[in-house]
């Protein structure tokens, strides 16, 4: 067919574009006057949730890394592995 067309120099018809599906003109909001302030509270909520998580798994590195030194000590048979608090003295 296309050869067809070309000896015979006709072409064929371009249809309009098409708009994209997801471009639905909404009707404006007459309270809106367009500009919205810049919110930093997103932001500062997600810093607060990432700050409470790198404290969390450093306590939880730091009582995993206790716990593997008193299984390595107590599995090289030693017997006096966990740590022994002295009261502190008067004198």
């Amino acid at each position: 067919m296309c050869r067809k067309l070309l000896r015979t120099g006709r072409t064929r018809k371009r249809l309009p574009p098409k708009e994209p599906a997801g471009s639905v003109q909404r009707m404006a909001d007459p309270h809106d006057d367009g500009h919205e302030p810049d919110s930093r509270r997103p932001a500062l909520i997600g810093l607060v949730v990432v700050l409470a998580l790198v404290v969390a798994a450093y306590f939880l590195v730091t009582a995993l890394r206790e716990n593997a030194n008193l299984e390595d000590c107590l599995m090289s048979g030693r017997r006096n592995c966990a740590p022994i608090e002295a009261p502190a003295s008067g004198r």
